[in-house]
């Protein structure tokens, strides 16, 4: 678990070197433009790209100052008009302050993101002190979704979103005894009546966060029981009804589900639950989904998690 939620780290560092090389661009940019096509001018806002970068860039506020100070010194440098100390240092205060303003807004952005996902791992370590098999499947549901979404080409962001989303969809059993979850035997249907209840409290659970509203992680909380052909639950969803990051969950969820021990029954067959999935097409599962799944599994690019 830990190992997925530091790819999802890794992700949003990898963005950094894109940065670097719009603050290249942009420092070549701002000196052609006010050096060779407005040399008879100061174009002082052809620098300000430049510091939009370093506000990106720097994670230390002496480096704001200096390289404010540096675009400041290019700038005069430039500059057909004669030294002004007084305009010199307002330009330098000007710069300083545009990468100021950047860097706070997206190191509270990092800072926001990662208080997510510790808080997500925190709710995910909390299913594994109740339910070993539970906190398992969850991992596990959270790879087969992240990578179904990348084989569809979702967005980084959005295959994050699915993992952490996997992670916490069964988040709502918490509410559900834990006699009815480690029961040894087959369920009544009174007793699976009530786990039917598990994404309801799971959504109730995880409204009142905003950052779970905005990623679809709620949509995946609340639906991933919901059905393509409509007889699932909690709402009775159907089609292109259902949130596609939940038909992407219905798959990777049922097929954890037969290919890991629980505790009324062992481990089923691999060939079993891929004819499973194929014969759910249409039914239960989104076709296109399924046909991805499967195809991730004949080429061998996932690999198939049972309980550790």
């Amino acid at each position: 678990m830990i190992e997925g939620l530091e790819i999802i780290k890794n992700n949003n560092r990898r963005r950094r070197p894109i940065f670097i090389w719009l603050g290249m661009i942009a420092l070549i940019f701002g000196v052609t433009v006010d050096g060779y096509f407005m040399s008879d001018s100061t174009v002082t806002i052809a620098y300000i790209p430049l510091m939009v970068m370093v506000g990106f860039l720097s994670s230390h506020l002496m480096t704001n100052i200096i390289l404010s100070g540096v675009a400041a010194i290019t700038l005069q440098v430039f500059s057909p008009n004669q030294w002004e100390p007084e305009l010199f240092f307002l330009r330098w205060l000007g710069y300083f302050f545009i990468a100021f303003v950047i860097r706070t807004l997206y190191k509270q952005n990092t800072d926001e993101r990662n208080n997510l996902i510790n808080f997500t791992l925190t709710l995910a370590q909390s299913l594994d002190a109740r339910d070993k098999y539970t906190a398992f499947h969850s991992k596990n549901v959270a790879y087969y979704s992240y990578e179904i979404a990348q084989a569809i080409h979702l967005s980084q962001k959005e295959c994050d979103h699915l993992y952490l989303g996997g992670l916490l969809h069964d988040i709502g059993k918490i509410g559900i005894p834990e006699s009815i979850l480690n029961k040894p035997s087959k369920l009544t249907l009174e007793e699976f009546e009530i786990i039917k209840e598990h994404p309801q409290i799971g959504y109730d659970m995880l409204q009142h966060v905003p950052a779970f509203r905005e990623n679809s992680i709620l949509d995946m909380v609340l639906h991933h029981h919901e059905r393509y052909d409509g007889k699932g639950y909690p709402h009775g969803l159907r089609g292109e009804e259902i949130p596609l990051v939940a038909r992407i969950m219905a798959v990777a969820d049922s097929f954890d589900a037969m290919t890991s021990k629980r505790a009324y029954r062992n481990v089923k067959e691999m060939d079993y639950a891929i004819n499973e999935i194929r014969n759910g097409k249409q039914s239960q599962f989104d076709p296109n989904i399924a046909d991805v799944f499967l195809e991730l599994i004949d080429q061998e690019k996932i690999i198939v998690r049972g309980f550790e």
